[in-house]
């Protein structure tokens, strides 16, 4: 049979996945913005309590930090910079939305047949205990080269947004 802590964890995690869908098909349905993006927050919060739940604790902090945090701040302010009048529906019905449903369906179809197709190899993975001073190993001695790319290709690009935002003053 199936171990007490083993179906607790199933429960969590499908309430969890519930929790994520729920939202993200929110955001996407939702004739709102505003509700659009706190439904966005909800489903990353949603998706930083699954990592937390597999272990990799990292990865559920900098998914609060970086995404419920910072993105929802970005899109709040997006949302207060192009506030519209009220009554007017700031994300409307539009055709795309039958699209979106025969391209979901498509790529849930795909995906059940590869899986249904493809055999995995269960072999266990890389299991860590210190998994921040890990990665923390890896990004500064394995991958030195591909993260300081990453960081001088974020900084040419925060470089050009500065020079897109204060636009051209001469003319």
């Amino acid at each position: 049979g199936m171990a007490m802590s083993e179906l607790a964890s199933l429960v969590v995690f499908c309430l969890l996945a519930m929790v994520i869908l729920g939202t993200a098909l929110g955001v996407v349905l939702s004739n709102n913005l505003v509700h659009s993006a706190l439904l966005m927050t909800a489903c990353f919060i949603g998706v930083g309590i699954m990592y937390i739940t597999l272990e990799a604790d990292f990865l559920g902090a900098v998914e609060f930090m970086t995404y419920s945090g910072g993105v929802a701040v970005l899109i709040v302010m997006g949302v207060m910079l192009t506030h519209k009048g009220e009554g007017v529906p700031s994300n409307p019905f539009n055709g795309r939305k039958i699209w979106a449903a025969a391209l979901s369906g498509t790529f849930i179809a795909v995906m059940g047949l590869v899986s249904t197709f493809v055999t995995s190899s269960n072999q266990g993975g890389f299991v860590s205990e210190d998994t921040v001073g890990d990665l923390a190993d890896m990004m500064l001695n394995s991958y030195i080269l591909p993260f300081e790319i990453a960081a001088v290709l974020l900084l040419a690009a925060l470089l050009g947004a500065i020079i897109l935002a204060k636009g051209d003053e001469e003319s």
